[in-house]
């Protein structure tokens, strides 16, 4: 009888041991997979034109979740932003399982002439995982012309009269431009020996004129007239390639009677 209990506890032993959970290894899957931004060059090259570029990136098959792309300008750039350039926006939305992206990249034309300037940016996920791997892209915005910078002094001195719609003065005549201060000149019309100076600022960004409405002359017609001139900014300008002026004028008199605009245009001797 002892025997037979013995095979008995055998047997529940062998049952109780097949219960029992095996341990295995730890698996060895994870559910990020490492991936990063493609399709998009690391060095790219645009003129220094008014331009808009987009440019796409794309991402493999790991690419499973639902993040933002933020675009940031390194501040080891020498081209400016909203002035230089300007990006479309600074955060790119990417669903789930979406499998590209686009930059919006502008750039404007300068009228300087130039170095080369470089713009750094560096693509980044908000996703905690770390996924796409950040991405630095080198622009290099090449300068294709322009002219020299704007330089006070250099503009101070006899000009020859190139064009003078208001006919005051002969084309060929030498008129000298005075220095009025601070990025400010003058001239005057040839209407005698009352003549006042008509005082005008360059804008050294822009190449732009611009100045008050002001007297300038007295014509005997008769009666004596008095006349003013405002500065039409959207056609004057300060040229630094050649040298040159060119002033636009509307003219009024005192009674505020219109006359007409002329433009008036002068080349440093």
């Amino acid at each position: 009888m002892k025997y037979f209990n013995y095979i008995l506890l055998l047997i529940g032993v062998s049952f109780l041991a097949s219960c029992a959970k095996e341990t295995g290894e730890a698996s060895k899957i994870t559910r990020i997979q490492e991936f990063g931004f493609q399709g998009i060059p690391d060095k790219i090259e645009v003129p220094e034109t008014d331009s808009t570029y987009i440019w796409t990136f794309t991402f493999d098959d790991n690419q499973i979740f639902n993040f933002n792309v933020d675009i940031s300008v390194g501040d080891n750039s020498t081209a400016t932003e909203d002035e230089d350039f300007a990006l479309g926006a600074h955060s790119v939305a990417v669903p789930t399982l979406a499998k590209k992206g686009q930059i919006e990249f502008q750039v404007g034309s300068d009228v300087f002439l130039e170095e080369d300037e470089k713009v750094y940016l560096t693509l980044s996920s908000d996703y905690p995982g770390g996924v796409p791997v950040s991405k630095t892209i080198e622009i290099t915005i090449k300068n294709i012309g322009g002219c020299p910078k704007y330089v006070h002094d250099d503009f101070v001195g006899d000009y020859e009269v190139v064009s003078d719609e208001w006919q005051d003065w002969a084309v060929g005549t030498t008129l000298t431009v005075a220095n009025e201060g601070s990025n400010k000149l003058s001239f005057k019309y040839n209407c005698g020996a009352d003549a006042l100076p008509i005082v005008f600022t360059v804008n050294p960004e822009t190449f732009g004129l611009s100045a008050a409405k002001q007297e300038y002359c007295s014509y005997n017609l008769p009666p004596l007239t008095k006349f003013f001139g405002d500065v039409v900014e959207a056609t004057s300008m300060v040229n630094t390639c050649e040298k040159s002026l060119k002033v636009t004028l509307a003219h009024t008199d005192a009674d505020n009677k219109a006359y007409g605009s002329g433009a008036i245009v002068l080349k440093k001797k």
